[in-house]
């Protein structure tokens, strides 16, 4: 019950509006097919985030449309998803292989319960990639682990070793986060410093596995499919990424 009242709230934490943005370049709100210096932004970065809020049909649009335009300009690059867990990366592996159908990708990675729900646009970005032959990442920590993390359950020695060590949490993160979910209506204050913990497992298991992918693929782009919460006003993702890596980090915010 607690682990879904954090969850609920960070609907909202992926629709505050961001002011800042921790990356090199920045655009907000501009559509891929319609702004001339978009592309030469997108040329410049090593690792694009869409910040998108989960319900919005509109973001997924977004994210649709900047595929589309990166496989029509050829631009080499992978889709890193925030939506699946990197237990999952063999079922992706496969899909992406034509060997399991969305359907079936779906139904083994709970997709269709989960994220599904949310918007179709999930199921047709994941086809458009399948077919250009774009890979599709699992960026995140489980779900299990995460749960356990949030409501203080102890953790077996292999759940330990899951938890990133080498990252270094910015002054200031515990505060900002603590400010948009700790005056909500039902939520404890002792809960917070449980959900800040799993908060920081989700970005900095994203940010660790994005600095892997760009180990193993220093020729290709990542577009990172997230939350707000997890890329803006200086903190989360980009910020993890950054304090390991030189890599031009591009955050948009449609």
């Amino acid at each position: 019950m607690i682990f879904r009242l954090f969850l609920s709230f960070l609907c909202f934490f992926a629709a505050v509006p961001s002011f800042t943005a921790f990356a090199d370049l920045l655009s907000r709100g501009e559509q891929p097919s319609k702004q001339p210096e978009f592309w030469n932004r997108i040329a410049e970065a090593d690792v694009v985030y869409v910040g998108e809020t989960h319900s919005s049909r509109k973001d997924h649009a977004y994210e649709l449309q900047l595929i589309r335009g990166m496989i029509r300009r050829r631009i080499q690059f992978a889709v890193g998803w925030e939506m699946f867990d990197r237990t999952q990366q063999s079922d992706l592996d496969r899909f992406d292989e034509g060997r399991l159908s969305l359907a079936e990708l779906f139904a083994r990675t709970g997709f269709d319960k989960s994220w599904g729900t949310y918007s179709p646009l999930y199921g047709r970005i994941l086809e458009k990639t399948a077919q250009a032959k774009i890979p599709n990442i699992g960026l995140n920590a489980s779900a299990a682990l995460a749960h356990k993390v949030a409501v203080g359950e102890p953790l077996s020695p292999d759940e330990k070793k899951q938890i990133p060590t080498e990252f270094r949490i910015p002054l200031g993160a515990y505060r900002h986060f603590a400010g948009l979910l700790g005056e909500h209506p039902g939520m404890n204050a002792g809960d917070l410093p449980r959900f800040f913990a799993a908060q920081n497992l989700w970005d900095q298991t994203m940010a660790k596995t994005i600095l892997e992918f760009r180990q193993r693929n220093p020729g290709s782009k990542l577009v990172v499919l997230t939350g707000r919460g997890h890329v803006q006003d200086g903190f989360g993702v980009p910020n993890y990424v950054h304090q390991k890596s030189a890599a031009k980090q591009l955050v948009l915010l449609p």
